[in-house]
């Protein structure tokens, strides 16, 4: 099946490469990272400084900036007053026409990955839609039809544009004036993409998992990593308030969960 987005014309949103006037809107991304991170951050740097405008970083329980962070004047780097884990994505305020990629420390993103993206809002215009490429919906699942979750993880192959009630923030995008502020989102620390997918529904935005080739992005994560990722430390552990707040998205999603874009459209739905 051709890829719907790979035949799109020239994105008319502004390339990265050409556009530098900080006056102007930019593309941007916003990662969160803490110390044991510290050996794969430098490759998830260099695979996605060159196609933004600028990084924001928080850098939780960091006693100081790194020297190599500190000397780059692309990146603007904060140390929290407290761990805000992944709600640290959030403490940085875009421009209302930014486009903001919302990163993990944890994944190698191709050189087309932005440019890719980006275009993909020329489909799917960002004041209504929410883009990326970790996705999980809610949907029947296989001969017996039994509700339940399919993650379309962000490296395996995908096909299709579908539609997803949650999307991993490490492989999200959108605009600026849709980015959940750190006030709305930091008692969701270790969660937030359960409480990002809450925000976005209610304020009345899809959320859409994009389609790429298998191991387009790949993950650096290492077995000695997963011990202290929020996979293992909150998810696996059923966090009580995680449990909530899962339980609130699950009442709150829209419809359509897992079908494709083109399905929606030939029946008249989107």
């Amino acid at each position: 099946m051709p890829d719907p987005l790979a035949a799109q014309p020239p994105s008319r949103h502004p390339d990265p490469q050409t556009r530098r006037d900080p006056e102007k809107a930019m593309i941007r991304a916003h990662l969160a990272t803490f110390p044991p991170r510290a050996a794969v951050l430098e490759r998830t740097l260099a695979s996605i400084l060159p196609q933004v405008d600028r990084l924001f970083l928080c850098l939780n329980q960091h006693d100081a900036v790194p020297a190599a962070i500190a000397a780059d004047d692309r990146i603007t780097a904060i140390i929290p007053d407290r761990d805000l884990k992944d709600a640290g994505k959030f403490a940085f305020v875009p421009g209302d026409d930014d486009i903001v990629f919302t990163i993990d420390d944890d994944i190698l993103y191709p050189p087309d990955y932005v440019a890719r993206t980006v275009a993909a809002f020329d489909l799917l215009p960002g004041e209504d839609h929410v883009l990326g490429y970790l996705g999980n919906a809610w949907m029947a699942k296989g001969r017996d039809g039994v509700t339940g979750w399919k993650t379309f993880m962000y490296h395996k192959r995908a096909p299709h544009v579908v539609k997803v009630d949650v999307l991993g923030t490490g492989t999200a995008c959108m605009r600026g004036r849709h980015l959940p502020r750190l006030d709305e989102i930091a008692d969701a620390a270790g969660f937030v993409d359960l409480r990002h997918a809450r925000l976005h529904t209610q304020a009345g935005r899809r959320m859409w998992s994009l389609p790429r080739a298998e191991d387009w992005m790949q993950s650096l994560m290492t077995e000695e990593l997963k011990a202290t990722a929020l996979f293992t430390t909150v998810a696996l552990a059923r966090d009580a308030a995680m449990t909530q707040e899962m339980h609130r998205m699950l009442a709150e999603r829209g419809p359509h969960s897992g079908l494709q874009l083109a399905q929606l459209r030939n029946r008249g739905l989107l």
